[in-house]
This record gives structure tokens, C-alpha cells and sequence, in this order.
């Protein structure tokens, strides 16, 4: 399993480049086969903060952008299409700050909510629980923590309330890929699990894949027909700071 990296070492300052970027390529570091996700164990232990307690589990870092005021959207419709837009299918709660609050004992900010549909299920996460529906709302799985996806896990960093999760439903091969990224460091992590099925309650494939020292924040995921695609905000030990840029090898992942 290779893991494809494109990310330039990191600047507190931009600089001209002298040399295009060469990809990088590496193994995974700890792969796995889970039980069905269903039949794991619960991973999480309530934490003991004092009531009402909010975290910022993953603070901002890196520059803050400053406004430059709205210029206008040449491209903004002056008029509204005469179209009607029909009704939702399905309406129906998805997960809340209180099932944080349920598993851990304490409520996370911001939420990060992010979810995916396919043709049997709605998959979502939020900071650090998820849960599996039907298309009509029903419950079949969860809130359990996300960590408990990685119960037994190579990597025991994995299993920690990290957040940022990501939800990809691969619909050219209906397969479901939840990941999250590692807060603890000092070494990285982003942890892939992809199911063996178009069933998001059954066994994933499991993968761990360095990011050495960098912390790969705010990972976002695309699919392409021969990857996933991922870009991250990595920030390095210190005050380095730059986009990242992976892809992991969609076939074998499968």
C-alpha cells in the first residue's frame, strides 16, 4: 500500500520555487482486517471534566487571513430559475454536542459534522462519535465513539478522540471510507478505514498512514477512479506551516 505525498517542507514564509515537487512514496504502517463494526467493543472511557465543559479539540493554528472586504460575484444569477425544488425525501436528527457529552462527559467546538449518503445508508460523523441510518432515519448503529472503529488497532493512537473525521461513500465500488486524522504526536497519523462491503456496520480495512512530524489538520477527501484523493493544512513542530497533498492507491485499498 503506498501512500503518495506531495507536501513541500514547510515555511513560516512562501518562497519562490527552484524545482518542481517529486512525490513521495511510502508503505503504510500498520494495516489490519476489524471485526464487523457492529461486534467491536466500545473503546471510549468517560473523561472527568466539570459540568458544562466545551473543548476546542483541534485549536486553529497557523496565519490568520485577513478580510478583504466583499468585490462582487460576476458570476452570481440575477434572476432565480423558474424552477421548483421539490421537498426532502427523508428529515430526520442526526447526532448533537450531547453525544459527545454522553460517551466522553464533555461537549467539542466546533462540531464538524460530515456525513455521506448511498444507496441503503446515511453515515455520519461528528468530532468524535458516529453513527450508521437506514434511509429513513432509523438507527442501526451508534453514537459510538470513532475510536472504537479502531479497537485492537497497530496504531493505538487511532483509537484517541482526535476529531476532524471524514465520511466518503466510494460509489463505484460501494464501499464506505471514515477516517480521522492523530492529535498526539509526535509523529502523525491519518487512519483510513475502508469496508469490506457496501454494508458501513460490517469489517473494514484498516490503515495507518505517517505523516511524520507535520500534523495533518482539516484533511478533506475526494475520490478519483485509481485514488483518494487528500489535502491537508500541516503544520510542523514549530512555526512551519503549508498544504499537503496525498493520494493513497484506491485498487489495493480495496
Amino acid at each position: 500500500m503506498a501512500f503518495v505525498a506531495a507536501s513541500p517542507p514547510a515555511s513560516a514564509q512562501p518562497t519562490a520555487r527552484t524545482q518542481p515537487l517529486t512525490p513521495k512514496f511510502s508503505p503504510a504502517v500498520a494495516f489490519d482486517i476489524s471485526p464487523a463494526v457492529r461486534d467491536l467493543p466500545r473503546a471510549a472511557k468517560p473523561l472527568t471534566f466539570p459540568p458544562d465543559t466545551i473543548l476546542e479539540v483541534r485549536p486553529e493554528r497557523g496565519p490568520v487571513v485577513q478580510s478583504k472586504g466583499y468585490s462582487g460575484d460576476a458570476a452570481l444569477q440575477a434572476l432565480s430559475p423558474a424552477v421548483a425544488i421539490p421537498s426532502p425525501l427523508a428529515n430526520f436528527e442526526g447526532l448533537s454536542n450531547q453525544d459527545n457529552f454522553d460517551i466522553f462527559g464533555f461537549r467539542v467546538n466546533p462540531p464538524d459534522p460530515n456525513g455521506e449518503v448511498g444507496p441503503n445508508h446515511y453515515v455520519e460523523m461528528i468530532n468524535l462519535v458516529f453513527a450508521v441510518y437506514d434511509k429513513n432515519g432509523n438507527k442501526l448503529l451508534g453514537p459510538v465513539d470513532t475510536g472504537t472503529l479502531w479497537s485492537g488497532f497497530a496504531i493505538p493512537d487511532c483509537t484517541d478522540p482526535s476529531g476532524d473525521p471524514v465520511v466518503l461513500y466510494d460509489q463505484l465500488e460501494d464501499r464506505w471510507v471514515l477516517t480521522q486524522f492523530t492529535t498526539r504526536g509526535p509523529i502523525y497519523y491519518n487512519c483510513v478505514a475502508v469496508s469490506q462491503t457496501g454494508d458501513p456496520t460490517g469489517a473494514y480495512y484498516r490503515y495507518a498512514f505517517s505523516t511524520g512530524v507535520n500534523f495533518p489538520d482539516y484533511p478533506k477527501y475526494g475520490l478519483w477512479r485509481n485514488s483518494y484523493i487528500i489535502t491537508t493544512r500541516e503544520f510542523g513542530p514549530t512555526i512551519e506551516y503549508g498544504i499537503g497533498v496525498y493520494a493513497l492507491e484506491r485498487e489495493k485499498m480495496l
